[in-house]
């Protein structure tokens, strides 16, 4: 084979390899879409810093002798933060495979 027809050859084959590579390059996190998988994440490390903070302060007031009313807060607002960590949890869950990382109006 002439050193022509080679080159032709592998230019050929390595623009096929590439060509088939396009569509898994132009998914990756590192080609300008936002990575919200860790955004995810750091979203319900803080809901979790918010959850215990709110627990704390629910056995600061009962230590404490509070009313029943401010006890009362106390769990409504710890249930409220379960709900949104478990309605985070069900959305990641559900949501199609590779657009709850990276489509921003999913959500």
């Amino acid at each position: 084979m002439s050193k022509m027809k080679k080159l032709v050859l592998g230019g050929l084959i390595a623009g096929t390899l590439m060509a088939s590579a396009g569509p898994v390059l132009a998914d990756s996190p590192w080609w300008g879409r936002p990575n919200l998988a860790r955004s995810s994440r750091s979203e319900l490390r803080s809901d979790y810093a918010r959850l215990e903070a709110a627990r704390a302060r629910l056995e600061y007031d009962r230590r404490h002798n509070a009313s029943r009313y401010r006890l009362a807060q106390d769990r409504a607002a710890i249930q409220a933060i379960l709900n949104e960590i478990e309605r985070d949890r069900r959305q990641a869950w559900n949501a199609p495979r590779g657009w709850d990382r990276y489509d921003r109006d999913y959500r």
